[in-house]
């Protein structure tokens, strides 16, 4: 019932406004068979049927025959004709709109949509309108062309003056979208009206003594249009030029203060088209600004926030850290969150899962601090922070947060997911730090957090040695980093030597790194492997092992011919990184070092910490050929369980157990045991870090297979190794 009543009191008011739009109209009337030369009751009821629906197009014929009736009577032949031009030709006109564009928008496209609209309204109305006159014999038939081009360019000046003010104070149901705010002086709006008066007062004053240039009085307005559509809200610019187009069509049409109504259709035509064009530029330029203005926030929200979680993104975020660093007074504390194993949401569900983690975990950031805390999606699982609050207060609502984030349970295909986070935290008083050192300690922090388990808060300096040594680490991958790019990984060798038959024909070894550091000094390669597994570049590294490997191989076939076997380390996130093994497939088909030559190497640990994939890569990779050594066996989880599932070729007995030997019974009874379980599973036994004679003598005698020492030779470059050329 209210909605009945509501529907009811509109039509109401949209009736009563075609009214009032067609009183006007009566204005330029002096009989009824003549032809209105403005009709803003069209531009009434084509924005308001566009705003309302379809279904209010009925008010127009019934306002239409209340005009009749009550002040412009009509032969009875006409009134169908007159009720019905407008509305059919408002239907169809709105018809065409609508389909084409359900939502309006302030912006060009839209805006030559609606003239489209206009015109095809016009032609409509006035094709109807006209026959009717000719109908009920109030027009001649030869008057037919003149007056169907003035009823259709009167309905179009109503349309043009009246229906953008219309549709914009409208506009909130339509979705015209925001209108943008201009930022003027205050006094600057009173000036321009008592502007626009004066130029219209001057112009017909000037036309009215009888002026050689009465097109003063249609362009100083419209310059004043153009220039509120540069200036001003889009409201106020529609409704100037409906107040102007009103002012000028009426005094103009119908001959005010002096003026001489056109009576000719020539300047009929003139004085019409002049009035459309003053009142479509000023639109269309407002359309223009509005849509360029849109456009430019649009963007610049682009680049400042990120889409999915409505947050800073890194760029904005780390503009508006340096600024504020630069000019704050008191502590600033720098935060720093990253998700713990956030890929395995991703990798177990969806990356729609995680998307939508994202977003819950971002609600989640933004309503732990306060507003004035910077807050960013900084990329990928992690979040960035600045707030202005010393460590001790920063840190209980970063713990919180912690908290928050654990208990989040996210829906998904009937499970629930769940996510933990590691925080680095770093603190600055004045003179602040730079934001780049802040950041460093907090990624440090934050890393060393998620290392110790996760789900904590470490706050940068309370763990200084801890922090030092990744410090050290990220520096020694960038220096792996850079080495890997410019190729300064260079290959050594050192021969694995056969116990049971010395003397044996064939090159059996171990290919082992070095790299040479900027100045050209050669480097061990320890801290830069362990730096590189460290921060998943590990895979990368193996790759440029083996193709450098192959490489030399493929450059001396004749040494290749040679190698009884070519052992090959391989660190823990190869054996899990599902394309190492596409490669080196592909590499080896097109090597001349045969996969039967080619020995892996992985350690015991990396191997137990993912069993069943390092299962899955040993398998494929034995399927080409390639062998499997299982190295410094011992020193991990030295569970010889597994064994019995895992298909490598030779147990490496960890160095420390060797060096030992001479005065350690355990670790001869360890070197003893591993060796007996070796044979028993089919597999060789092979000692490494063998020094001395002595050590030797005892692997011997405890019947280790292979043995690999300075005892035998130190590693040497490849090239020197084989006696060859480079």
């Amino acid at each position: 019932m209210p909605d009945a009543i509501a529907n009811v009191l509109r039509g109401a008011l949209l009736t009563a406004l075609y009214f009032a739009g067609a009183v006007i109209a009566v204005l330029y009337l002096r009989t009824p068979a003549d032809v209105t030369l403005f009709w803003p009751a069209a531009g009434i009821g084509y924005a308001l049927v566009l705003r309302y629906g379809l279904r209010y197009a009925i008010t127009l014929p019934i306002a239409q025959l209340l005009l009749h009736l009550v002040m412009v009577p009509v032969p009875m032949a006409f009134l169908p004709f007159s009720a019905s031009s407008n509305f059919i030709g408002t239907l169809v006109a709105c018809a065409y709109v609508l389909r084409r564009r359900p939502r309006l928008q302030l912006r060009i496209a839209d805006g030559f949509l609606l003239m489209r609209g206009g015109v095809l309204l016009c032609l409509v109305s006035a094709l109807i309108g006209t026959l009717g006159m000719v109908y009920a014999g109030m027009v001649p038939s030869g008057e037919l062309g003149r007056v169907y081009l003035q009823w259709a360019l009167g309905d179009l000046l109503g349309i043009t003056s009246v229906t953008p003010t219309l549709l914009l104070l409208v506009a909130k149901g339509m979705r015209i979208g925001q209108l943008l705010p201009i930022e003027t002086r205050r006094h600057e709006r009173p000036l321009w009206m008592l502007t626009m008066v004066v130029v219209l007062a001057g112009g017909m004053m000037v036309i009215r003594d009888g002026s050689m240039y009465p097109l003063a009085i249609a362009t100083l307005p419209l310059a004043l249009l153009l220039w509120s559509a540069a200036r001003y809200p889009p409201l106020f610019t529609a409704a100037a030029s409906m107040v102007v187009t009103v002012l000028l069509g009426v005094t103009l049409g119908i001959g005010l203060g002096g003026f001489v109504r056109p009576e000719s259709l020539h300047d009929t035509a003139l004085m019409m088209g002049t009035l459309v064009v003053n009142s479509v530029v000023p639109i269309l330029l407002v359309a223009s600004y509005h849509e360029r203005f849109q456009t430019m926030t649009a963007l610049q929200v682009r680049a400042t926030f990120d889409p999915l979680t409505g947050l800073l993104n890194r760029d904005a975020f780390e503009e508006q850290a340096r600024a504020r660093l630069a000019a704050a007074e008191g502590p600033l504390s720098l935060l720093y969150v990253d998700l713990d194993n956030f890929k395995l949401v991703n990798d177990s569900a969806s990356h729609a899962a995680g998307d939508e983690m994202l977003r819950r975990v971002a609600g989640l950031v933004r309503e732990s601090f306060n507003g004035t805390t910077l807050v960013a999606h900084s990329g990928g699982d992690e979040f960035t922070l600045l707030v202005e609050q010393d460590a001790e207060a920063a840190a209980v609502q970063g713990r919180q947060l912690l908290a928050a984030i654990e208990a989040v349970r996210i829906a998904w295909q009937g499970g629930n997911l769940r996510t933990t986070a590691s925080i680095g935290l770093a603190t600055s008083m004045p003179p602040h730090a730079s934001f780049d050192e802040l950041l460093s300690q907090v990624d440090t922090a934050c890393h060393e957090a998620k290392e110790l388990g996760g789900n904590r808060l470490l706050v940068a300096g309370q763990n200084a040695e801890s922090l030092r040594t990744r410090s050290r680490m990220m520096r020694h991958a960038l220096d792996a980093h850079e080495a890997l790019d410019q190729r300064r990984f260079e290959l050594w060798c050192q021969p694995i030597v056969d116990l049971r038959t010395p003397g044996a024909h064939g090159a059996h070894f171990e290919v082992l790194l070095r790299w040479r550091d900027a100045s050209g000094q050669l480097r061990p390669p320890a801290n830069l492997i362990a730096a590189a597994e460290r921060f998943r570049m590990g895979p990368r590294l193996d790759r440029y092992v083996l193709n450098a490997l192959l490489e030399w191989m493929e450059h001396h076939p004749a040494t290749a011919a040679t190698v009884t076997q070519c052992n090959l380390n391989l660190g823990g996130a190869t054996l899990v990184d599902e394309e190492f093994a596409d490669y080196a497939a592909e590499r080896l088909r097109r090597s001349v070092l045969r996969p039967g030559q080619l020995c892996l190497e992985i350690t015991e640990t990396n191997v137990v910490r993912d069993l069943v994939r390092a299962r899955r890569f040993i398998s494929r990779m034995r399927d080409l050929g390639c062998r499997f050594a299982l190295d410094d066996f011992g020193t991990g989880f030295c569970s010889f369980s597994y064994l019995r599932d895992l298909p490598v070729d030779y147990l490496k007995i960890d160095g420390s157990f060797v060096r030992d030997l001479a005065g350690s019974p355990l670790s001869e009874a360890v070197v003893r045991s591993i060796t007996e379980i070796a044979h028993l599973l089919q597999m060789r036994a092979v000692g490494e870090h063998v020094e001395t004679e002595e050590q030797l003598r005892r692997l011997q005698a405890l019947q280790v297979d292979y043995a690999q020492g300075y005892v035998f030779q130190r590693p040497a470059p490849i090239a020197a190794f084989f006696g060859v050329g480079p």
